[in-house]
């Protein structure tokens, strides 16, 4: 769940719009993988609760703002 979470909010939020369409898959798969590594504690509260609330949305962006940071394609 926290996966699809994570995805759609970089989809809908625009983050993904810099990213040229053949790499979109590339991205999303370093995009979940810092996720897990990064921001583990946001991923374990999405799925132990399905919660999505502000603290949420504001974690959802820094773990994808942090991401596209140091992100090189």
């Amino acid at each position: 769940v926290a996966e699809m979470a994570i995805s759609l909010f970089a989809a809908d939020r625009g983050y993904l719009d810099d990213v040229p369409l053949n790499k979109i898959g590339h991205f999303e798969a370093d995009l979940l993988a810092f996720a897990r590594s990064s921001h583990a504690a946001l991923i374990d509260k999405i799925n132990a609760t399905g919660d999505y609330n502000d603290e949420i949305e504001a974690g959802l962006k820094k773990a994808v703002e942090d991401f596209k940071a140091n992100y090189v394609g």
